[in-house]
């Protein structure tokens, strides 16, 4: 890149000038505009909520526990106490006891079920 123009590689003999804009500077939100960006985004396919400013909060918890992440983990990253946690980000299903019980090991990110790959008796058929 020179003099603000960018020359795509890998065509040969071909050069397009474009100006590339400078990425600007990180400004901080005020509590309002954001809250306000926030209820537009979920206005817009319909989506009603009274949290528009902690609704990445509770999200993000919910994201990492689909993920199978510590309990403990996603507390100390949130900063939250045990009530805070259980009572508002997370489910209350035991993640451990539903997956053990549709016949997944409890203990980790296996979803390989062995009864999927047996062949139904032919009786079965139509």
């Amino acid at each position: 890149m020179a003099g603000g123009f960018l020359s795509p590689l890998g065509i040969a003999g071909t050069q397009f000038e474009m100006k590339i804009k400078p990425p600007r500077q990180a400004q901080d939100w005020s509590y309002s505009s954001y809250r306000e960006s926030i209820g537009k985004a979920l206005s817009s396919p319909g989506i009603r909520s009274n949290k528009k400013t902690h609704i990445k909060c509770g999200s993000s918890a919910r994201m990492a526990g689909n993920v199978c992440a510590n309990v403990d983990q996603i507390r100390r990253q949130g900063r939250w106490n045990n009530t805070t946690i259980n009572g508002t980000y997370l489910t209350n299903l035991p993640r451990e006891l539903v997956r053990s019980m549709a016949g997944f090991p409890a203990s980790s990110r296996f979803f390989y079920l062995a009864r999927a790959a047996l062949n139904p008796p032919t009786s079965l058929y139509k």
